[in-house]
């Protein structure tokens, strides 16, 4: 897929959200608005990693790891190509514990997630395709998801 359109793809994704974002208030627990915060910070974050955006979505980078985050989404951004991108799995945490949302746990309190992700990338200069999979560690800091950053795999 071209830059041009994976781009254009990325910005109607997060226009759409945009617009739905008042549309889904209503009756939610604080549960399930963790969660769709969560899934909207985490869509919100790849499009920019991926699409390669300027800051790469390190808005929702922790602050303890902000500028060396940026420092090497600088050579991602010149090195690396995206082609294919898999969320596998999601596992949610209470304090460090793993918890279950399901029928019978619908309002189980989380404050971390771990989204495992599989790329498809090529780094350069090579143009053989590598696959790997990733994990992203997302931290719940009041109201606001925050990713611990992982950028190793990129730059192997």
């Amino acid at each position: 897929m071209s830059s041009n359109k994976l781009f254009l793809k990325n910005w109607i994704t997060i226009f759409w959200i945009a617009v739905s974002l008042p549309l889904v208030g209503g009756c939610t627990s604080a549960t399930e608005k963790n969660l769709e915060q969560l899934d909207k910070t985490v869509l919100i974050y790849n499009n920019a990693f991926e699409s390669k955006s300027e800051d790469g979505g390190s808005a929702y980078v922790q602050n303890d790891y902000r500028m060396d985050y940026l420092l090497k989404y600088g050579e991602i951004q010149t090195r690396i190509s995206f082609f294919q991108i898999q969320t596998l799995n999601v596992a949610y945490f209470k304090s460090k514990k793993p918890l279950e949302i399901n029928d019978d746990n619908p309002e189980g309190e989380i404050d971390e997630a771990v989204i495992t992700m599989r790329y498809q990338v090529a780094i350069s200069p090579s143009n053989r395709l590598k696959t790997f999979i990733h994990e992203q560690h997302w931290k719940l800091d009041g109201e606001t998801w925050l990713l611990e950053p992982n950028l190793k795999p990129f730059l192997r």
